[in-house]
């Protein structure tokens, strides 16, 4: 049977494969790149236990711990701008 084919077809067939092997890479990708963005990014508890201590803790030594939570990504620039508008409030 493979006897019968000619160039033209075994460059059909191989190009057939190498759009489904990208598909299917494709799809892994993807897959990997919203389980990544799924996850959580840090644990909950520094962030919360930092900004937890009411107001027994200076606003500004606040938002300096704040800072550096965002600087080690465990808090969004978003985040960041919302507690840190809030503690400043408090002054």
């Amino acid at each position: 049977m493979l006897q019968n084919l000619t160039g033209w077809h075994v460059l059909i067939i191989l190009g057939v494969l190498i759009v489904m092997a990208a598909v299917v890479v494709g799809g892994v990708l993807m897959i990997v790149a919203l389980a990544r963005r799924q996850a959580p990014v840090g644990p909950a508890a520094p962030v919360d236990s930092a900004l937890s201590a009411g107001a027994s803790v200076d606003p500004v030594e606040q938002i300096r711990k704040l800072a550096e939570l965002r600087d080690q990504g465990l808090l969004s620039e978003e985040e960041f701008q919302a507690k840190r508008t809030e503690l400043l409030g408090r002054i």
